[in-house]
């Protein structure tokens, strides 16, 4: 499939889902055509590659590392990466809990946060600029404690990443073709966008994301203390998900000369959530709405859907990463394309995420539609 830019990709792919949509519910309610089905199960990514190495599933749709992480051990093979499908995607973001927010030490708290984040995040692409420099290799120690896989698996995955923070234009086409896309199949009901207070969904995504928490941190320097010792912010994110390293860079102690963590750096005091961290960005929301976390990586999707479906109240203040995932089958499967899926079983991990979209949006292309195995 030839690449597409960004924007347009995206609206290729919205159009050919709403187009795809009644056939979708069709092949739910009778069973479909096996000759255009793939059939798909919802699966942890931490446990695809063991259902894929018992020959459970044929392959799946997941995050970094556990792509890579297939790759390495021999178990799987990439058949199509997710900036094949949609060229410079973005993916995870930084939310912050609206009640969190509500006052000036927590706006100020909520900025200091970014600054961090946005320098450790510049770092991370420093060190990815020279993998024979020492802070490349202490970026891959960062990676393969939070991960918990091994330095080749690490070193491969990074490969795949793009990091960033900011929230251009072309970040904002993309949350609000995912909006539509979920729309379109159901997953957003129609009145949603009124309950919220939004005329359309143009409008909701220029209220969702927050660019005031970024413009403070600009402005915002170091601290000589602590300025919340007896108040953590409370962090929510995935487990394992080498998406969101910022985080883990962030807390590391060994990234500044001064022996500080960057969160340190900048006065703040934080710590993992009760829960964290978690299985998927919905859990993620869910915590937010039990009053756990204050502030919060995951991906964009889940926190479109739970902020509408859910009216769990929080802000996207921050992108962290574009691209980095892909669909995987058995290394022996003899499968190269996506056509050759069909008939076959894929598992996602959930209709809440990018992948599923991504999924989705790459079958139609080839004329397969998906269908829930019973």
């Amino acid at each position: 499939m030839p690449k597409k830019n960004f924007a347009t990709a995206l609206i290729l792919a919205t159009v050919l889902l709403v187009a795809g949509v009644a056939t979708y519910v069709v092949l739910e309610q009778r069973g479909g055509d096996d000759e255009n089905a793939v059939y798909y199960v919802v699966e942890a990514p931490s446990n695809m590659k063991g259902v894929l190495a018992a020959n459970h599933i044929d392959g799946y749709i997941a995050w970094e590392p556990f792509v890579s992480d297939a790759v390495v051990d021999g178990v799987g093979k990439v058949i199509e990466w997710s900036g094949e499908i949609v060229p410079d995607h973005p993916c995870c973001v930084v939310a912050v809990y609206n009640s969190f927010a509500s006052d000036s030490e927590g706006q100020d708290m909520s900025a200091r946060f970014l600054k961090a984040h946005m320098t450790a995040t510049d770092w991370i692409n420093q060190a990815m600029d020279d993998s024979d420099s020492a802070d490349y290799a202490l970026l891959v120690d960062i990676a393969v404690e939070f991960t918990e896989r091994n330095e080749s698996v690490v070193e491969e995955a990074l490969e795949h990443m793009k990091f960033h923070y900011a929230m251009d234009a072309s970040f904002t086409t993309a949350l609000e073709n995912f909006t539509d896309m979920y729309m379109e199949l159901g997953l957003i009901a129609e009145g949603k966008l009124a309950d919220g207070g939004y005329s359309n969904v143009s409008d909701f995504i220029d209220k969702y994301i927050d660019g005031s928490y970024m413009a403070a941190a600009a402005s915002i320097e170091p601290s000589e203390t602590i300025l919340n010792p007896d108040s953590p912010i409370r962090l929510g994110f995935l487990k394992g998900d080498i998406h969101q390293l910022a985080q883990a860079v962030g807390k590391s102690d060994a990234v500044l000369e001064n022996g500080k963590s960057i969160f340190e750096e900048y006065g703040l005091n934080v710590e993992n959530a009760i829960g964290a961290p978690f299985s998927n960005g919905g859990a993620v929301m869910d915590a937010f709405a039990g009053g756990y976390v204050d502030i919060g990586y995951l991906g964009s999707p889940p926190a479109i859907l739970k902020h509408l479906n859910a009216e769990v109240r929080t802000s996207i203040v921050a992108q962290v990463n574009s691209e980095g995932s892909a669909i995987v089958v058995h290394a022996d499967s003899g499968i190269t394309s996506l056509s050759q899926l069909a008939g076959k079983t894929i598992a996602h991990p959930g209709t809440s995420s990018i992948q599923f979209l991504l999924l989705k949006a790459a079958l139609q292309w080839e004329g397969l539609e998906l269908k829930l195995k019973t």
